[in-house]
């Protein structure tokens, strides 16, 4: 018979058990949790930040500083050619021409300057700048023609390149030189200041320094270095000089520059223009350190003056000096006596004298000499030519009387 004795109820105690033991597990996963989120973030803040992205260059274009005769543009992309002025900007693969006769000067904004001659054509690779650095880049190429250049100031961070059909140059900053590409593609580089690199499309490379220039072939092959005669020293008629002829028509002017050590012969230009771009004169193999010029009519003329060495080589031009020709009034007395007694150069210093009429003007070279009450002069002058130099003493009375004696310096001990 089943015992009729009921069980004990069962306690919760289990239950209860298990809920406490349930609470621990979440309280110990989520510190762990929180522990870990606090670590990683922890960690992601220790992380360094990514590195910002690479500036791009900006590009700063060129413009023309000055132009003379026909010079065109194309741009980058298109077919039409048309007429620079100086309100076009260049940009970069823009192609400028010159015709005959014209020429241009392009600048950049870091100081390089450009002078395109006659008859050629470039195309304007880059010109930019790096926002974060200030790094200036300037690339141009010669496809044919000839130009000068000058590189931006030593403290202005940044390259400057020029390419040929046949070779790519370097040049350092505060660089001059000069760049002629015939139609063969032949290249003559020249360094008149500073220094560059040159690397042909053979793969030779070259260094020149100041007063240096190379020739490379058709085919990319670079010729022997060779060093360039230095620059000669203009002497008369003085930069600036204003000169009256009574007899303008059959006036002769005579230039007159120092000899320069080595030279065989000199290359002298005259023109009205200071860019030579369609020379009145231009005299190439002259031996003599003086050159006449007759039949200028008024106005004002520029002349420079590059020594060649025997090989042909020619060296950098002179600044160019200008002068000014007008007509004198009409003589209305006679021209005066005048006696040119001594024209000796001790070193620097040229001594000149002799005598005319009293009350004349005197001048030598187109400088003015002091004139005594008596009609002599005797004067001691910085002379920057050399003995040999011929210089002009003329006397003109107060009436407009005219009288001209050329004389060679001498050297004295």
């Amino acid at each position: 018979m089943a015992s009729d004795e009921k069980q004990p109820p069962r306690v919760s105690g289990d239950r209860i058990e298990w809920f406490t033991v349930t609470y621990r597990t979440l309280v110990l996963v989520g510190g762990a949790i929180v522990l870990l989120a606090a670590l990683g973030w922890f960690l992601f803040l220790r992380r360094t930040p990514p590195a910002p992205p690479a500036a791009t260059a900006v590009e700063t274009g060129a413009r023309f500083a000055s132009l003379e005769g026909s010079v065109q543009v194309k741009r980058a992309g298109t077919l039409e050619w048309f007429q620079a002025t100086q309100a076009v900007v260049l940009r970069q693969n823009d192609l400028v021409r010159t015709g005959s006769g014209a020429a241009a000067e392009i600048r950049f904004v870091d100081g390089t300057v450009f002078n395109v001659r006659p008859d050629s054509l470039i195309t304007i690779e880059e010109s930019s700048q790096n926002p974060v650095s200030r790094q200036q880049r300037v690339a141009l190429s010669i496809q044919s023609g000839e130009a000068n250049f000058q590189t931006a100031a030593r403290d202005v961070p940044g390259s400057t390149t020029i390419s040929t059909p046949t070779v790519r140059t370097t040049a350092e900053r505060d660089t001059a030189g000069n760049i002629q590409v015939a139609d063969s593609g032949e290249t003559g580089l020249r360094i008149f200041k500073g220094q560059g690199e040159a690397e042909t499309r053979s793969g030779q490379k070259v260094r020149l320094v100041a007063n240096q220039g190379v020739t490379v072939d058709p085919a990319g092959t670079a010729g022997p270095t060779v060093d360039l005669p230095t620059v000669p020293l203009l002497t008369a008629p003085p930069n600036r000089a204003d000169i009256a002829y009574e007899d303008l028509p059959g006036s002769v002017t005579l230039l007159v520059w120092n000899a320069v050590p080595g030279a065989s012969g000199y290359r002298v230009m005259v023109d009205y223009s200071p860019t030579f771009a369609r020379p009145l004169y231009d005299r190439q193999g002259h031996r003599p350190t003086q050159l006449e010029v007759r039949g200028l009519d008024a106005g004002s003329y520029y002349w420079k003056v590059a020594a060649l060495d025997a090989r042909g080589s020619e060296g950098s031009f002179s600044d160019a000096w200008r002068f000014t020709l007008a007509a004198a009034p009409t003589s209305t007395g006679p021209p005066p006596p005048l006696v040119f007694e001594t024209a000796e150069l001790k070193g620097n210093v040229l001594h000149v004298s002799g005598r005319t009429e009293p009350g004349a003007t005197v001048t030598l070279n187109g400088e003015r000499l002091e004139v005594q009450a008596d009609g002599t002069f005797n004067e001691f002058l910085t002379f920057t030519g050399s003995a040999g130099a011929t210089v002009v003493l003329r006397a003109t009375t107060r009436k407009g009387g005219t009288v001209e004696d050329r004389r060679r310096v001498t050297a004295t001990p």
